[in-house]
């Protein structure tokens, strides 16, 4: 596999917009030709994206374009100012967190979508060092509920231990503490509620798409939340309900056996955990926010 780019000689003007546009100056011109000069590419593709001319290529087993199976997809550039910042600021404004989906299930195409829209997420030093599972069904949604009840149950019984909470500090610090202080009593309203059979984590949804990958790269966790929120985007686009389940995340994080369970790395971390579903509530307005402090100097 070739991971630096191919010139075509026979297309190439030597305009050297790709040799301006490289972040490593992998390109450079020598002589009548554009010549790759180093073989630390990131694999950006910026070079690929400002040929006019398509003279730029590169190895289709390193990078590929991508393509939409759940809805009609035709690549369009929009370049800045081309598109009404007034729709984006209202169509985003519009994305809600959904905690109450229809029982409708979600298809794998569109899940497959969704991940693949994901990927084109911004990513620091182009690691891209994401990786998915999507749980689908309403079933396999449930039982993860379930296993991660299990670990609940075993961590509200270290906490509501007085010697375990404050024993644990020198190695933990104040996170049991904390966790007692502060959570302990919603997470067992829940524990009880999923005894009943509601599932107030997954709020009923129908389908999961769990972001991880290693802790590894420049920005991790910057990229996974990107990455996630293109979910988000791309799903209410379809007319899909999503929200960030931020306990499953500590939990699967904290559990070989939840990692083992779902068949998850252990090194690996998750970066972001989201239910998936078709939204039963409608919103009608968009949503206020708090005040927030904004220095520009």
């Amino acid at each position: 596999m070739i991971s630096v780019p191919v010139i075509d000689h026979e297309k190439c003007t030597l305009c050297g917009r790709c040799v301006t546009v490289c972040p490593q100056r992998v390109l450079t011109i020598e002589g009548d030709a554009i010549k790759t000069v180093e073989d630390e590419c990131m694999l950006c593709s910026h070079c690929y994206t400002v040929c006019r001319f398509g003279a730029i290529q590169f190895d289709p087993e390193v990078l590929t374009g991508i393509s939409m199976k759940s809805f009609p997809y035709t690549e369009k550039v929009f370049p800045p100012g081309a598109f009404s910042p007034s729709d984006l600021v209202n169509f985003t404004r519009s994305r809600r967190s959904v905690r109450k989906f229809k029982g409708d299930p979600v298809g794998a195409v569109t899940l497959t979508d969704l991940i693949t829209f994901a990927v084109t997420a911004p990513s620091g030093s182009n690691c891209q060092t994401w990786e998915f599972l999507a749980v689908n069904g309403r079933e396999k949604v449930w039982n993860l509920a379930l296993e991660i009840r299990k670990f609940f149950i075993r961590l509200n019984r270290l906490a509501k231990n007085p010697l375990v909470r404050y024993l644990s500090v020198p190695f933990i610090g104040t996170a049991l503490v904390r966790y007692y202080n502060e959570h302990i009593e919603s997470v067992e309203l829940g524990l009880k509620e999923a005894e009943e059979g509601k599932d107030i984590l997954f709020h009923e949804a129908p389908a999961l798409i769990i972001i991880h990958g290693k802790n590894e790269g420049s920005t991790p966790l910057e990229d996974a939340q990107y990455a996630s929120y293109n979910i988000t985007l791309l799903a209410h686009a379809l007319g899909l309900g999503t929200c960030y389940i931020g306990y499953a995340v500590e939990s699967i994080n904290r559990s070989s056996s939840l990692k083992n369970y779902l068949g998850i790395p252990p090194t690996n971390r998750i970066y972001a955990v989201l239910a998936v579903g078709y939204p039963d509530v409608k919103f009608d307005r968009l949503a206020l926010r708090k005040r927030y402090q904004a220095r520009i100097v």
